[in-house]
């Protein structure tokens, strides 16, 4: 299979997730709780994944002492 094909399928299968949870969203009657602790989940990692980045780049820079004071 050539790889732009290749590339296309797996963006296609990833891309079906959005899809499925949608159709989960408006067919089904999701607790509020469990939306919420998603979203809280989500949020969290995403803050991590945000201060691991910068703070790589900032150890770096200034080195440990700044890095950590912020």
């Amino acid at each position: 299979m050539p790889q732009v094909l290749e590339a296309g399928w797996w963006g296609l299968v990833a891309g079906s997730a959005l899809l499925i949870g949608a159709l989960i969203g408006f067919t089904l009657r999701v607790p509020r709780l469990l939306i919420a602790s998603v979203m809280a989940f989500g949020a969290g990692v995403l803050l991590s994944a945000v201060s691991f980045e910068l703070l790589g780049e900032a150890y770096g820079l200034a080195g440990p002492a700044p890095a950590v004071i912020g």
